[in-house]
C-alpha cells in the first residue's frame, strides 16, 4: 500500500462480539436445537458451535453423525453439568463467563468434554488459586477426586496439601461428608495432619459416619484413641452423645485413654508398641501442644530476635522450650573500636529460628522431640495454612532452620503487617525393640 494513502485500521471486534452474543438462544437464524437431558432445550447455531469446539464441529458433521441431520440434536450430562450447561453455552457466543465455586466444576468437565481450551484452563487455574477457600465454599475434597480422576496432578497435589494442613476448615465445609472411603482412610492414616485435637477429628469421622455406617469398624481404627484428652473423651461418652455402636467402640478403647494419662510410660510400653500410630502425635494446634505466634509491625520492625517460650505436658512428661526467631534477619554492629562508627559484624535477611530445650522430664524416657511450624497465609481475609516446616529437637544442645521464609517469599505470610507462625510442640515415643 502506497504510504501516501490516507488508511485507517478499524477495531470493532467489542460490536461483533456483541452482534454474536446477542444470537445466543436466539430464533434469528438458528438452524440447530439443543436437548440436554430431555430437560434443556436451548437454540443454537452450528458455525458458532463448530467454531470453539472440534467435538461439536464432528457431531455436527452430517457425514460423521447421521443425526446431526436433523434440527434438534439431543445430549446426555451429568446432573451436575445440566444447570450450567446454558452458561457454557453462553460462552461459546460471548467468550465471557462469571466462575465461581460452585459453578467451576462442572464447567471445567464440559470444557473438557466438548474441547474448549480456554475455558478449560481458565477453569483449572481457578481452582488451583481458589483450593484456599473459606469452609462453606471450600470444594477442596471434590476437587480433590476428581483432578485424581482425569489427571490433574497440580490440582490433585494443592487440594491434597489444603485439605491435610488445613483439616479444621475442610471438616466444617459441605464437602466433609462427600469425602471417598479411600480418601478418609488415607487422610486418618496421616501423621502430618494439621487439626486441633484427635476428639475433634472423631467428631468429624461419626459425621461422616452418619451417611457411610459400613465403614465404621474400619475407619474408627484409625483414631489415635490414646491421644484423647481424658476431659473431653468423658464428655463424649456421656449418655445419648453417639450412635450406640460407636459408643460402644469408643468405650472399648477408652481404658486406655486413661491409662496412657495416668500410668507412667515405661508401663503402657509393656502392653504396647509405643511407635505405632495411636501413640504417635498428628500436629495438634489445641493450647495443650502449640502457640500462635503474631509477629505484628512487620514492615517498620528493626533486624532483631524475637524470643518465646512453651511449657507442654504431654502424657506425664513435662517439656520447656525455648524458641529464637529473626523475621527479618540479623544485623549485628561491633562497637568496640568506632564507638561513632560501627563495625557491622553481620547483615544479612535470614529469618533464622532456633529451638532448644529448657528442661524435659522425666529426661530418662526413650523419646524423641520435634516442632512443627505452620506458616500462615491471610486469603480472602481468612488465615490459612501455607506452610509446614518440621525441626527434630535434641535433648541437649539447638536446632535450627537458617532461613524459615526466604525474603522471595515473605511477602506472600504478611498480612497488614503482621506474619502469622505457629508452633506445634510433638513428642513420640520409641519401640524398645528398635532401641
Amino acid at each position: 500500500m502506497d504510504a501516501n494513502v490516507p488508511s485507517e485500521t478499524l477495531q470493532h471486534q467489542s460490536k461483533l462480539m456483541e452482534t454474536i452474543s446477542k444470537l445466543f438462544n436466539n430464533n434469528q437464524l438458528s438452524d440447530i436445537n439443543l436437548m440436554v437431558n430431555c430437560k434443556l432445550a436451548l437454540k443454537a447455531h452450528r458455525f458458532v458451535l463448530a467454531v470453539h469446539s472440534d467435538v461439536f464441529k464432528s457431531m455436527l458433521d452430517s457425514e460423521r453423525w447421521p443425526d446431526s441431520v436433523d434440527h434438534v440434536v439431543h445430549l446426555t450430562e451429568d446432573e451436575d453439568c445440566l444447570a450450567h450447561f446454558e452458561e457454557f453455552v453462553s460462552y461459546l457466543y460471548s467468550g465471557t463467563i462469571t466462575l465461581d465455586t460452585e459453578n467451576v466444576l462442572p464447567l471445567h468437565v464440559l470444557s473438557e468434554k466438548y474441547n474448549v481450551q480456554e475455558l478449560r484452563e481458565s477453569t483449572q487455574s481457578f481452582m488451583l488459586v481458589n483450593v484456599t477457600s473459606p469452609s462453606t465454599y471450600n470444594h477442596a475434597i471434590t476437587w480433590h477426586k476428581y483432578a485424581n480422576l482425569i489427571g490433574l496432578r497440580q490440582l490433585e497435589e494443592e487440594c491434597l496439601k489444603f485439605i491435610t494442613w488445613n483439616t479444621n476448615t475442610v471438616i466444617k465445609s459441605p464437602d466433609w461428608t462427600l469425602l471417598e472411603p479411600y480418601q478418609l482412610s488415607a487422610l486418618l492414616q496421616r501423621s502430618d495432619m494439621v487439626v486441633e485435637d484427635e476428639v475433634v477429628l472423631f467428631q468429624a469421622l461419626v459425621s461422616w459416619l452418619s451417611l457411610h455406617p459400613n465403614y465404621a469398624e474400619e475407619m474408627l481404627a484409625h483414631i489415635r484413641y490414646p491421644m484423647m484428652p481424658p476431659e473431653k473423651l468423658f464428655d463424649l461418652l456421656s449418655p445419648g452423645s453417639l450412635p450406640d455402636s460407636i459408643a460402644s467402640y469408643l468405650c472399648r478403647e477408652s481404658l486406655l485413654v486413661y491409662q496412657a494419662h495416668v500410668l507412667s510410660m515405661e508401663t503402657i510400653s509393656q502392653r504396647n508398641n509405643m511407635a505405632a500410630n495411636p501413640f504417635t502425635m498428628r500436629i495438634y494446634t489445641s493450647e495443650r501442644f502449640s502457640q500462635v505466634w503474631d509477629i505484628s509491625g512487620y514492615k517498620t520492625m528493626n533486624k532483631i530476635a524475637l524470643s518465646k517460650c512453651l511449657s507442654t505436658r504431654h502424657f506425664q512428661l513435662k517439656t520447656e522450650w525455648n524458641v529464637n526467631y529473626s523475621p527479618k534477619g540479623h544485623q549485628i554492629l561491633n562497637y568496640t573500636h568506632h564507638i561513632y562508627l560501627p563495625e557491622v559484624v553481620q547483615d544479612d535477611d535470614f529469618s533464622t529460628l532456633t529451638v532448644r530445650l529448657g528442661s524435659c522430664e522425666p529426661a530418662d524416657m526413650k523419646h524423641t522431640h520435634k516442632i512443627c511450624i505452620l506458616l500462615y497465609q491471610c486469603i480472602n481475609s481468612q488465615w490459612f495454612v501455607g506452610d509446614v516446616q518440621t525441626l527434630e529437637v535434641p535433648h541437649t544442645g539447638e536446632a535450627k532452620i537458617n532461613d524459615l521464609i526466604p525474603l522471595s517469599k515473605r511477602d506472600r505470610y504478611i498480612s497488614n503487617g503482621t506474619m502469622k507462625v505457629h508452633l506445634i510442640t510433638q513428642t513420640n515415643w520409641e519401640n524398645e525393640e528398635e532401641i
